[in-house]
């Protein structure tokens, strides 16, 4: 028989007691030896005194509509909720009915003003009406003697299409008078009324002062229409749907998000729009916080941020189980300051962990 040198016999005894010495750590910690990857609901085993020694802690899974979103919000006034008196021609102002602070109705005067430029709209709306009176004295001439058969048809047809331009040309002259608040009298005089019932915000006029067309004169706001404008980031503007319940901290007010902007303002912010249906004594101009609860969607819910994790180049979380934790992929829907939207097999009252979850993980074979 062919004998074994002492140190083949040394090596081979080496070989037998290594894995052995590798594996005694795992033994004496009562957990199994770390698995190549973490598949898709994989149990990651671990008792309560394992559990303790890795200081692991776990938080509840709530429902996605159970999360809010506070955020910096301005209280605006709709643009459909004011109105903006300007100079319609230039001239002069003769008269100012309202200051800043003042209540007024629609077509309450505010004031008046004389302007050149309006009288010559007024002189030339007279010319047209001349111009259509004789037009149509014409075509009624024309209409009577073709009917005695006296002139042919085609000079009563240009007729009537002569008196149909002077008509057209009068309704336009007509037009521009009441675009600028003035009537048809010869006098220049422009009369300037609010268009809504509403607050005089803003009173830049003044007696006797010259101004230019389209020079703001007037400012109203409707004082029973408020809403809030609020930043947020594109992940936090992705959570959010209009219809929202909206609340402003520290305050009665509250109403419902109406729009989330398309594209990205200057600030790189995504602005918010909700319309207050409780103003709660809060003036337009306010700079105010504002909280936005989630809407309830099936699938979505609110996890801690700590609890996310990833594992195979997946956003996972580790579900509470009996023996341990599971682990359990989720879509990431957006990231609030306090909590993660996601979308998952999840259910609203599991337990997730919190803390210790690298620890975990490295008991998983995955990378802390």
């Amino acid at each position: 028989m062919h004998r074994q040198s002492p140190s083949v016999r040394a090596l081979a005894r080496a070989r037998l007691v290594l894995p052995l010495l590798l594996a005694l750590p795992w033994i004496a910690a009562g957990a199994a030896p770390p698995a190549a990857s973490a598949p898709e609901h994989a149990l990651i085993r671990v008792d309560a005194a394992q559990r303790t020694a890795l200081g692991v802690r776990v938080a509840e899974v709530r429902p996605a509509a159970s999360a809010s979103l506070e955020l910096p919000a301005r209280v605006v006034v709709p643009a459909q909720a004011q109105a903006l008196v300007a100079a319609p021609a230039a001239g002069v102002l003769t008269r100012v009915d309202a200051a800043a602070g003042d209540a007024v109705r629609r077509g309450q005067l505010l004031g008046e003003m004389q302007s050149a430029e309006v009288a010559q709209l007024q002189r030339d709306a007279d010319d047209a009406r001349i111009q259509f009176d004789l037009a149509r004295e014409q075509n009624r001439r024309d209409t009577t003697l073709l009917a005695e058969g006296i002139i042919p048809a085609s000079r009563a047809q240009a007729a009537a299409a002569r008196e149909r331009q002077a008509g057209a040309m009068l309704r336009e002259r007509r037009l521009a008078l009441r675009l600028r608040g003035a009537g048809t009298g010869l006098d220049g005089q422009v009369r300037l009324r609010s268009p809504i019932d509403g607050v005089v915000a803003q009173a830049q006029a003044l007696p006797g002062q010259r101004v230019e067309a389209g020079a703001p004169l007037f400012h109203v706001l409707s004082g029973q229409v408020l809403a809030l404008e609020m930043d947020a980031g594109a992940e936090q503007a992705a959570a959010v749907h209009a219809g929202a319940t909206v609340e402003v901290v520290g305050s009665a007010a509250r109403g419902v998000l109406l729009a989330v902007a398309p594209a990205l303002a200057a600030g790189q912010h995504v602005v918010l729009r909700a319309r207050l249906s409780e103003s709660a004594g809060l003036r337009a101009g306010a700079l105010v916080q504002a909280r936005v609860h989630l809407p309830a969607r099936a699938g979505l819910f609110a996890v801690p941020p700590a609890a996310l994790t990833s594992l195979e180049q997946r956003e996972s979380v580790l579900v509470e189980a009996p023996q341990g934790f599971r682990v359990v992929p989720v879509r990431v829907v957006a990231r609030l300051p306090e909590a993660v939207i996601v979308d998952g097999p999840l259910r609203a009252g599991e337990q997730v962990a919190i803390s210790g979850v690298a620890a975990l993980k490295s008991n998983a074979g995955g990378k802390p």
